[in-house]
């Protein structure tokens, strides 16, 4: 016997163990009769969890676990759509990707994913008013834990905006709801950014500066985020200068900086098991499943084409400075892409590296070649790589392409960078314009609510 649960449209089965079902069997085959009314003690109703506190830490928990499955698969999908990871394998839907078709709604990884990513929402939706409630109450016994719910809602609210044309946000397990609308998309940025700003003023109170740090540096990614939507998407189209410079996020991301206290500090999403990755793990497609592999801009692959090379001989990026073997990328793939005992990958979400980035962007995109010297040096410090100057024969806009693209691997931050500076992936195929085109409602979510876009396979006007 199954149950159906529905977030976001989507339905999920949970089974109710086979302990009934076997005493039920015992009972007719000895014509006793048992009674099946088995009590879990490891069972938490939803009024127990309205009225204890002291379920607020499990509550966070469940949230990032939520978060971290839905995380993992976008880093693959985002990953196969871009330059950074490539199929070798049997499945056709990771191809369509990687030639570029990023709006099928029937694609089984972005249709598969989307429920995840869906209630990784809802799920953030549901904990902070229970936490807050709590905390109102006086019986938070930890009030990081809210900071920490708050840090998480920011996060997928931000993935969302950063990785779909159009999200269902309204919906309630078995209430449908209508999908917000593609010109409406930032609201998803408007979100993260409320999350945050709670966030931190606890976190502030708290003096709990490593949670400050994610807050700020997530505060700045949603904001910065925000700031290429509007470039890229609202109107869809490519400015003539694609380099942002908003004042908001630089000021977040200066903050964060001062709050890591080192620029190699990163907040990174644990590894998740192997079946617990939601509809697919990327460390798995990688790596056990022989799917999909870092692309060849990353890696030289051995004889089989499925995995990098041992050692530095299977990188294939060079740093623009050296002309050598780029020790990031190196880094990238050992922590990644390389070993079977990395069938399970975390995934960054906040990051020193990228709060530089963000200032190094601002300060070319305002002339200021001396800042943007300092904030693109500070970086190639953390790795021992030698300073780029203005003399160089690599421009200030290529170090910053390349920065962005070694120190955001596996992030989901290389597909909009391909739309803004205008470089192609290297498989999409002769059709594929550069038009900015990104994941669309599933067609999994279009099947079961009726509210959102109909007929259910329509692709997003963008992919077109």
């Amino acid at each position: 016997m199954q149950h159906l649960t529905k977030i976001g449209g989507t339905r999920f089965r949970r089974s109710l163990g086979t302990a009934v079902t076997a005493l039920g069997t015992m009972a007719l085959a000895s014509c006793t009769v048992f009674s099946t009314e088995v009590k879990n003690p490891n069972a938490v109703t939803e009024d127990a969890i309205s009225s204890a506190a002291a379920a607020a830490t499990s509550l966070v928990t469940g949230l990032y676990g939520a978060v971290n499955a839905a995380g993992n698969q976008i880093t693959g999908t985002s990953g196969a759509a871009s330059d950074e990871l490539t199929w070798v394998g049997s499945r056709e839907y990771w191809n369509l990707l990687d030639v570029g078709d990023l709006g099928d709604p029937l694609n089984e990884y972005t249709d598969g994913q989307y429920p995840y990513v869906s209630q990784a929402r809802w799920m953030a939706n549901y904990v902070l008013p229970k936490l807050e409630g709590y905390d109102k109450a006086g019986s938070l016994r930890n009030r990081a834990d809210l900071a920490q719910a708050y840090y998480l809602a920011a996060t997928i609210y931000t993935l969302i905006g950063e990785n779909y044309e159009d999200f269902v946000l309204a919906s309630d397990r078995v209430k449908n709801g209508a999908n917000v609308g593609e010109a409406n998309m930032r609201v998803m940025f408007d979100s993260a950014t409320a999350y945050t700003g709670k966030g931190l003023t606890i976190a502030t109170a708290l003096n709990n500066q490593p949670l400050r740090a994610r807050l700020l540096a997530m505060q700045a990614r949603a904001k910065w985020s925000r700031a290429v939507w509007a470039t890229l998407r609202a109107p869809r189209g490519f400015p003539a200068n694609p380099l942002i410079n908003d004042a908001g996020a630089n000021a977040d991301a200066a903050a964060a900086l001062a709050a890591f206290g080192s620029n190699a500090a990163r907040y990174r999403f644990d590894v998740i098991a192997q079946n617990a990755g939601g509809w697919f793990s990327t460390g798995s497609e990688m790596n056990s499943r022989l799917e999909i592999r870092a692309g060849n801009r990353y890696i030289v692959p051995n004889g089989a084409g499925t995995r990098p090379l041992d050692g530095a001989a299977g990188i294939s990026m060079r740093d623009p400075i050296t002309g050598q073997m780029d020790p990031v990328t190196l880094a990238n793939i050992n922590e990644c892409c390389r070993l079977s005992s990395t069938v399970n990958v975390g995934w960054t979400a906040s990051s020193a590296k990228e709060m530089l980035l963000i200032l190094a962007e601002a300060a070319l995109a305002s002339g200021n070649t001396s800042e943007f010297q300092t904030r693109i040096n500070a970086i190639r410090a953390v790795d021992a790589l030698p300073d780029w100057t203005p003399a160089s024969t690599v421009s200030a806009r290529d170090i910053l392409i390349h920065s962005r693209q070694v120190n955001l691997f596996l992030q989901a931050r290389r597909l909009t960078d391909h739309y803004r500076f205008q470089i192609r992936a290297d498989r999409w195929v002769a059709t594929r314009g550069l038009r900015p085109c990104f994941f669309p409602i599933s067609y999994n979510e279009r099947q079961q609510n009726p509210l959102a876009p109909q007929p259910a396979q329509d692709r997003p006007a963008a992919c077109n």
